[in-house]
């Protein structure tokens, strides 16, 4: 992750745009220093920084991650796994072309 972050702040310098602000740089060297933080950084490459970081947390350890945010003043919103795994919703018509998209896929 450290890598991916390391040639994003480097794309985004060469582009002029700051997928990786210096802010959420240190941010993100903070949360990854916090225990239980398996990695964090910035969803995509879009407008760039300023707008989201993530983390991806190990066990309870997201409590660690939300004190130390709110700290800063940034405001985690957050996500949990679902214990029975993805869940193929069918009542907007819209979503037929994709569940069965993800209905044919077979992993092994």
């Amino acid at each position: 992750m450290l890598g991916i972050r390391y040639h994003m702040r480097l794309m985004g310098e060469a582009a002029g745009v700051p997928i990786e602000p210096e802010s959420q740089t240190k941010l993100l060297d903070v949360t990854l220093n916090l225990e239980g933080v398996l990695l964090a950084g910035v969803p995509g490459a879009g407008a760039g920084g300023f707008d989201a970081v993530f983390a991806v947390t190990l066990g309870d350890s997201s409590s660690n991650v939300t004190k130390t945010w709110s700290s800063l003043n940034v405001l985690a919103l957050l996500v949990k796994e679902d214990p029975c795994g993805v869940s193929l919703e069918s009542v907007d018509p819209r979503t037929n072309k994709i569940t069965s998209a993800v209905s044919s896929i077979h992993i092994e």
